[in-house]
């Protein structure tokens, strides 16, 4: 800022009570007509004999334009954030009702069964699925040699007489000999579930996916989406 003025009383009392005005109008922030005011009162009452020069002039105006353009860009960057924001909000919700994958040993059956994905980075030999309830009850289905890639896995939600299980949540594992191994593995699990809702979060969070009888996940969580 310009210090070179002359020292009044009255005039500083005057502009005391004016910046209290200004104040209390913008609760506490300078518009650009403020800064305006504030710079012809400051040329206004310089010291004749030793005036603003023409740096300084530049400097303070140079300070202004990017303070300015800085306020205009946080204007900016809050529209394009409520924008991205409702755009995610559309994506998400027409995930309601459909199925979705995750990274997770755990899947709901409303009665219908369970299904998901095992990643096999090589060949694998007796591959055996287990699905265990909560109440201790377990289903093992054998799915042989499979080849390195997805393999896919489902589920009925039938036991082996036929009658169908609970609803629930039950826990998925899956093991295997992968090629050159000496003994079984336990392999990373990728299960499906159904979206019941959507949840705009709070706080920064972001935008949950409430699945089905499992709680909220992340939709950067979503690794693929079904029907």
């Amino acid at each position: 800022m310009i210090n070179n003025t002359i020292s009044n009383p009255a005039v500083d009392n005057l502009r005391w009570q004016d910046d209290a005005v200004t104040t209390t109008e913008v609760n506490g922030e300078l518009g650009k007509e403020d800064f305006f005011k504030l710079l012809t009162t400051q040329l206004s009452m310089q010291d004749p004999m030793n005036p603003t020069t023409n740096e300084d002039m530049i400097a303070q105006m140079t300070q202004f334009t990017m303070a300015e353009g800085i306020s205009d860009l946080g204007d900016q960057m809050s529209q394009l954030t409520a924008s991205m924001t409702s755009n995610q909000a559309l994506e998400a919700s027409s995930l309601v009702g459909r199925n979705i994958l995750t990274a997770s040993p755990v899947a709901y059956s409303d009665g219908s069964g369970v299904s998901g994905q095992v990643p096999l980075q090589s060949s694998t030999q007796n591959v055996l699925v287990e699905i265990k309830h909560e109440n201790g009850a377990a289903m093992v289905i054998p799915y042989g040699n499979q080849s390195a890639g997805m393999m896919d896995f489902s589920w009925d939600g039938k036991g082996p007489d036929g009658e169908t299980w609970p609803a629930g949540q039950y826990e998925i594992s899956v093991t295997g000999l992968p090629s050159g191994a000496a003994e079984a593995e336990s392999m990373p699990v990728l299960s499906y579930g159904n979206v019941s809702s959507v949840t705009l979060g709070q706080n920064g969070t972001g935008l949950e996916l409430n699945i089905q009888g499992l709680g909220s996940i992340r939709l950067a969580d979503v690794l693929a989406v079904g029907e």
